[in-house]
């Protein structure tokens, strides 16, 4: 059978639902959608402020997870709509290496707050 293990991790936003941060089972670890939400502030910015920390909280639930962004296999992005798909892209390239992971970007018309503009979700290898 296989085992879950629930991964936590106070440098990234605390869920605000019944979740775990991310599920580790069977040698890869499975992120829950993440905003772009600045840990420290709370604040949201633009779409590419978002992207940079939507990806620094799901780095630093990797990093809790013994695992890392460059063992990401599996991005997916939820983008509202109007975004600039060029600014999320060039963020998106400065987090990771190549080979890039598989993508999927989904573009919807309200995330949970209409603040939010990018939510990320990843699965990653674990270590």
């Amino acid at each position: 059978m296989l085992e879950n293990h629930a991964v936590a991790t106070d440098k990234a936003p605390t869920p605000t639902g019944p979740f775990s941060q991310a599920i580790r089972a069977g040698g890869f670890v499975f992120t829950s959608g993440q905003a772009g939400r600045n840990r420290e502030t709370g604040q949201l910015g633009d779409a590419r402020d978002q992207m940079k920390w939507a990806l620094r909280n799901i780095a630093a639930i990797l990093e809790a997870a013994g695992s890392s962004m460059d063992r990401v296999v599996k991005v997916t992005l939820y983008l509202k709509d109007g975004v600039d798909p060029a600014a999320v892209n060039e963020e998106y390239r400065a987090h990771f290496g190549e080979p890039l992971p598989a993508r999927a970007s989904v573009f919807v018309s309200r995330l949970k707050s209409p603040e939010m503009l990018v939510e990320i979700e990843v699965v990653a290898t674990s270590a």
